[in-house]
């Protein structure tokens, strides 16, 4: 199978940079679940600070949820 995206690059350069960039946000927002992921589960952090972690890979794990793409990470 084959895509082929056209961009008016003056109106829709927003766009464009997602569609080029993409999997490097993807590797990105990977990265930043893995280290908080890390964080919580190897680091020694006072409880304040636990719960802190938690709480942001709660926020984030519902933001992908509800932008339907939870399942690609």
């Amino acid at each position: 199978m084959k895509a082929t995206l056209t961009f008016d690059l003056k109106h829709n350069q927003h766009e464009f940079d997602c569609a080029v960039n993409g999997m490097k946000y993807h590797d990105t927002l990977y990265e930043v679940q893995q280290h908080l992921r890390s964080l919580e589960k190897y680091q020694d952090l006072t409880q304040e600070q636990y719960d802190i972690v938690g709480k942001i890979r709660e926020w984030l794990a519902s933001e992908l949820l509800d932008a339907g793409i939870a399942d690609k990470f």
